[in-house]
C-alpha cells in the first residue's frame, strides 16, 4: 500500500514521466473496454460505424501500450530512479542491451511485453481475420482488459489492482525517506543517495536475456488467436469455417514457442552450472506444457479440416493451450512455486488477480457456449461465485473463523471450478459432436489422432509433476516435486510411440489407405533403419535395449520422413513444411538420446575429493555431497592434473574489468596427447565465477565446441572462497639492492632484484622486483610505493603469494646520497608469512558427444515451421489481406 510523504515536493524528480506513464496505462484500460464493446456490437448488429468505432479504439489501445514502452525505456535509459522499477532492476554500469533486458526482468514489465505481442497481433487480425474479424477481435480486446488491469497500480484501501512499473521509489519503500543522514540533508534531496539503480540479476546479465523472453512471450500471445477463432465459431455456431485460421495460427505458435523454449535450454546449457540444456524445472515445464498441447492441436486440425472429424477435440485443445499459457503465467508468477524453481518470479501481491485471470476466461467460453436462459444462470453462479464469500468474509470477526473460512472457501471453490470445467465440456461435446462413423486403422487421421494422443500423455506427467507445489498449497500435502531423472524414465517411452506414429502417419492417405500401395516402402524403410541403427548404434556406442530401440525409431523418422518427401512432393520445397519439421524432431531426439546417455563426466574419479561434506547434520548420507565430490576435480595452480583423456592445468586467474570488475575468470590448459606423449589437441577454457554477496557463488561455464563432442567446464568452488589466514610473524628491515633479507622465521630468503620508477600527473610510483625463495622454489613479489609530491603523503601497496605464504611491503625509502642510485637507497620494509596454500579450483569437466545434433534438430525444425505456414497461407486465400 502507497504511503503519502507530508512534503509535496522531491528534488529532482522528473514527475512528468510517471504521470505520462500512468495516463497511458489508464487508456490503455479504457480503450481495450470500449474496443471489446464496439465489436461486440458490431457482431450484434453489422452496423459498419460501430466496426469503425472498434477499430479505432483498439488501435488506441495498441498506441498507448507503446507510448508506456517508450516511457519505461527512458526511465531506465536515464537512470530516473525516482521510479522504482527503474531502481529495482537496471543501474549506471549496464549496457544498453542489457537495458532492454531490464524491461522484461520485473513482473510489470513482462506483462507490458505481453501486451505489446497482443497489439500487435490484433493489428495484424484486423487486416487478416475478414468477416472473422468481430468476433475474435472481442476476444483479443479481453485478454488485453485483463493484462492491462495487470499494470493499473490503483490502490484502495487494503485493495490492489495490477502493480505500476511507474510507481515511484519513496511510494514504494517509504522507509528509503527514513533515513538518518536526510535529517540533515533534507528528505526533498533523497534522491542524492540514489545516484545508482539495484542492477539486473547477475544470472540474467546475458545476451539471451535480450532475445529469449521477447520469443517465448510472442510465443505466448499467438496462444490466443486459436483460441479466439474457437469462441468464435462457437459463438457464431459455424463449425468449419474457422479451422483453416486457427490451424495456420497454431502452427505460428507451435514453430514460435518451441524456439522460445529451445532457446531457454541452449541457454541454460551456454550459461548455467547444471551441466545439461534441460532441468525439468517448474518454469521451464510452464512454457513446454501448452507447446506440447499446442502441438497437438495442431495436428487436430489438420484431422478437422481434411475429414471433418473431431471438432470437439480440436475446440478442447486450442482452448486448454491458451488456458494453459494462463496456468503458465499464475505459477510463474504467484510466488507459488517457491523453492522448486530457480527463476520463477517473487510475488507482487498478484495471486488473487492472477487466479482470475485465469478463472474469466473458462467464465468467457462458458458464457459463449450458453443460450438463453442456461448463460442467465451460468452468469448468477458466477457472480455468486465471486462475490458472495466476498460478502460473508466482512462479517467474520476473529482470525481464527476467518481462517477456518478462508479453508473452506477453498474447498468450495475447487469444486466449483471442476463443477464449471466439467459442465463447459459436456456443453462442447454437444454442441461439435458428429456421427461420421468409426476411423478406419489404415486412415491418416487414425495415426495423426494416436500420436496427439500420446503428446497428451506427455503433457499429464509433465503437468502433475509441475503443478505439485499448487495442490500442496491447496490441500496441505507436503509431496516432493519429481526429480528430473523421474521425468526422464518417463518422457523416454512416451516419445518412442510418438515417433512411431510420426514416421509411419504420412504414408496414410486421409479416410482409406490401400496397404498394399505403401508396403514397399514401410519395408525398405524398415530394412534400411535397422542397417543405419547398427551402424549409429556401434558409432555413437549407444547399449542398453531401450536406448537402441529409441534410436532405431528416431532413425525410423528421419529416414520416412526423408523418403515420402522425395516420393510424394518431389523437389516442391513449399510442401516440404511437415516433414522437414518431423525430420527436425528426430535428429533434435537422437541428439539428446546420444548426448544424455553417453554424456562422459571427465572429471569424475573413484576416490573423488573431500571439499563438500557427505554426512548431514542427522548422521544421514548427503548425496549431493557425495555426487559433487565424485564429479568435481581439485586443480592446484600450475600443476597438471590428469583426468580422462585430457591433462588438465589451471595456469592463472584474471580479475574482470568495467562491468565485469567482481567477475574471476579461471584459464585452464587442457591437453589431449596420445601413447607416445604426441599432443593431438590443445585448448583453453575459461570457466568464470562471482562471489556475489546476495547469491553466493555464481558460476558461469566456459565450453569447447567440436562438431562431433562438447567439451564443458564449470567452476564449483575456488581458493578466493576460503576464509583468509591473516598474516603474523611480521619482521620490519632495511633493505638494498641485492641484499639477502630473511624473514621471521629464516624459511624464505628475499632480494630487491630490480626497480620500477614513474611519474604520474601529482605523484611518482616505485615498484620493486622482489624475488622470494625457499629451498628449491621461488616466486618474484612486487609491492609498490606511491608519493604525492604536492602533498608529501604516501601510500604503500602490499604484495603477497598465498602458494608461499609470504607479503612484503614498503613502509619507507631512504636515499643516503644527495645522488639517488642502487648503492645508497635503502627500502623500509614488512614481511610477513603464514601457512603457504596453493591457489586452486574444484572444476567439474563434461563431455557431451554429438550435442550439435540437439541445436541442428532444432534449427531444422524452425525451418520446417516456416516453410508449412508460409504454405498453408498459400493455400488459404481468404487470409493474405
Amino acid at each position: 500500500m502507497k504511503t503519502e510523504s507530508p512534503i509535496t515536493y522531491f528534488n529532482g524528480e522528473w514527475l512528468w514521466l510517471g504521470n505520462i506513464g500512468h495516463s497511458m496505462a489508464v487508456i490503455a484500460f479504457l480503450a481495450a473496454i470500449m474496443s471489446a464493446v464496439f465489436y461486440f456490437w458490431h457482431e450484434k448488429t453489422a452496423l459498419s460505424r460501430d466496426l469503425v468505432f472498434a477499430k479505432r479504439l483498439f488501435q488506441l489501445h495498441v498506441f498507448s501500450v507503446i507510448a508506456m514502452f517508450v516511457v519505461l525505456f527512458i526511465a531506465i535509459f536515464y537512470h530516473r530512479y525516482e521510479y522504482y522499477y527503474a531502481w529495482r532492476h537496471s543501474s549506471n554500469a549496464l549496457p544498453v542491451y542489457y537495458m532492454i533486458s531490464c524491461f522484461w526482468e520485473g513482473q510489470e514489465g513482462s506483462f507490458l511485453l505481453w501486451l505489446f505481442w497482443n497489439g500487435l497481433i490484433g493489428l495484424v487480425l484486423q487486416r487478416v481475420a475478414k468477416n472473422w474479424e468481430s468476433p475474435v477481435m472481442v476476444v483479443i480486446a479481453f485478454a488485453q482488459i485483463a493484462l492491462s488491469s495487470m499494470l493499473m497500480g490503483f490502490h484502495w484501501g487494503e485493495f490492489s489492482l495490477g502493480s505500476s512499473p511507474f510507481d515511484l521509489l519513496r511510494e514504494q519503500r517509504p522507509d528509503f525517506l527514513e533515513i538518518p543522514i536526510l535529517g540533515q540533508m533534507g528528505v526533498e534531496n533523497y534522491l542524492q543517495l540514489f545516484k545508482d539503480g539495484n542492477g539486473l540479476n547477475q544470472l540474467l546479465q546475458n545476451y539471451w536475456m535480450v532475445i529469449h523472453p521477447p520469443t517465448l512471450f510472442l510465443g505466448f500471445a499467438t496462444a490466443i488467436v486459436p483460441f479466439a477463432y474457437s469462441l468464435a465459431s462457437l459463438w457464431r455456431k459455424n463449425d468449419r469455417g474457422w479451422i483453416p485460421f486457427a490451424l495456420i495460427w497454431s502452427l505460428v505458435c507451435v514453430g514460435i514457442l518451441g524456439l522460445g523454449v529451445i532457446m531457454g535450454g541452449f541457454w541454460a546449457y551456454e550459461s548455467l552450472s547444471f551441466g545439461g540444456y534441460w532441468a525439468w524445472d517448474p518454469v521451464e515445464n510452464a512454457s513446454l506444457m501448452p507447446w506440447l498441447i499446442m502441438a497437438s492441436a495442431a495436428h487436430m486440425l489438420i484431422i478437422t479440416k481434411s475429414t471433418g472429424r473431431h471438432v470437439f477435440t480440436s475446440h478442447l485443445l486450442v482452448q486448454l493451450a491458451f488456458w494453459l499459457v494462463l496456468y503458465a503465467t499464475f505459477l510463474t508468477r504467484s510466488g507459488i512455486l517457491g523453492d522448486s524453481s530457480v527463476h520463477s518470479f517473487t510475488d507482487l501481491g498478484l495471486s488473487g488477480q492472477l487466479l482470475i485471470f485465469l478463472l474469466a476466461f473458462l467464465a468467457l467460453a462458458l458464457v459463449v457456449i450458453l443460450q438463453g436462459k442456461q448463460r442467465k444462470w451460468a452468469l448468477y453462479s458466477i457472480a455468486g461465485f465471486f462475490f458472495i464469500p466476498m460478502a460473508l468474509a466482512y462479517g467474520i470477526e476473529t482470525p481464527e473463523k476467518l481462517e477456518l473460512f478462508y479453508q473452506w472457501l477453498k474447498g468450495l471453490g475447487t469444486i466449483l471450478f471442476l463443477g464449471w470445467l466439467v459442465f463447459y465440456l459436456y456443453l462442447l461435446f454437444q454442441r461439435t459432436k458428429a456421427d461420421l462413423g468409426d476411423e478406419l486403422i489404415h486412415s491418416r487421421e487414425f495415426w495423426m489422432f494416436l500420436g496427439s494422443m500420446f503428446l497428451i500423455l506427455s503433457l499429464v506427467q509433465v503437468f502433475a509433476g509441475t503443478s505439485i507445489p499448487v495442490f500442496n498449497k491447496l490441500f496441505g500435502y507436503k509431496t516432493a516435486v519429481p526429480t528430473a531423472a523421474d521425468y526422464n524414465r518417463v518422457q523416454l517411452w512416451l516419445a518412442m510411440p510418438i515417433m512411431l506414429l510420426m514416421s509411419l502417419g504420412y504414408w496414410f492417405k486421409f479416410r482409406e489407405t490401400a496397404f498394399s500401395t505403401i508396403k514397399k516402402p514401410l519395408f525398405f524403410i524398415l530394412l534400411a533403419s535397422i542397417g543405419i541403427t547398427f551402424l549409429l548404434g556401434y558409432g555413437f556406442a549407444i547399449v542398453g535395449a531401450k536406448f537402441i530401440l529409441f534410436l532405431f525409431l528416431g532413425v525410423t523418422l528421419v529416414l520416412s520422413n526423408l523418403l515420402y518427401g522425395f516420393k510424394k512432393k518431389k523437389f516442391e520445397w513449399i510442401r516440404w513444411g511437415g516433414n522437414i519439421t518431423h525430420i527436425g524432431f528426430g535428429v533434435l531426439l537422437i541428439g539428446v538420446l546420444v548426448s544424455s546417455v553417453n554424456k562422459n563426466i571427465l572429471s569424475a574419479s573413484r576416490e573423488g575429493i573431500d571439499l563438500a561434506p557427505e554426512v548431514d547434520s542427522k548422521g544421514n548420507q548427503d548425496k549431493k555431497g557425495i555426487k559433487f565430490n565424485r564429479e568435481n576435480q581439485l586443480l592446484y595452480k600450475g600443476k597438471p592434473q590428469q583426468l580422462k583423456g585430457y591433462t588438465a592445468t589451471y595456469i592463472d586467474n584474471i580479475q574482470g574489468v568495467k562491468n565485469d570488475s567482481i567477475d574471476k575468470y579461471f584459464k585452464v590448459l587442457f591437453v589431449n596427447r596420445d601413447e607416445s606423449g604426441k599432443i593431438l589437441d590443445s585448448f583453453v577454457l575459461m570457466p568464470k565465477t562471482q562471489n556475489n554477496p546476495k547469491m553466493g557463488l555464481l558460476a558461469e561455464p566456459s565450453t569447447r565446441h567440436f562438431l562431433h563432442k562438447d567439451i564443458f567446464t564449470h567452476v564449483g568452488y575456488e581458493s578466493g572462497m576460503d576464509r583468509k589466514e591473516p598474516f603474523s610473524n611480521f619482521r620490519l628491515d632495511t633493505m638494498g639492492f641485492y641484499k639477502p633479507f630473511i624473514t621471521q622465521t629464516g624459511k624464505v630468503v628475499m632480494r630487491i632484484d630490480s626497480i620500477i620508477r614513474s611519474v604520474n600527473g601529482d605523484g611518482l610510483s616505485i615498484v620493486l622486483t622482489v624475488k622470494a625463495k625457499r629451498l628449491q622454489d621461488s616466486v618474484w613479489l612486487r609491492p609498490a610505493f606511491l608519493i604525492n609530491e604536492k602533498t608529501g603523503s604516501f601510500n604503500s601497496i602490499p604484495a603477497e603469494d598465498n602458494r608461499f605464504g609470504i607479503m612484503i611491503s614498503i613502509l619507507n625509502i631512504q636515499i643516503t646520497d644527495s645522488t639517488p642510485n642502487t648503492n645508497n637507497i635503502r627500502f623500509v620494509i614488512q614481511s610477513g608469512e603464514k601457512t603457504p596454500v596453493w591457489d586452486y579450483i574444484v572444476i567439474q569437466v563434461i563431455e557431451f558427444p554429438w550435442i550439435n545434433l540437439v541445436w541442428a534438430g532444432t534449427i531444422i525444425m524452425v525451418f520446417g515451421f516456416i516453410l508449412a505456414i508460409v504454405n498453408r497461407i498459400r493455400k488459404q486465400k481468404q487470409f493474405i489481406p
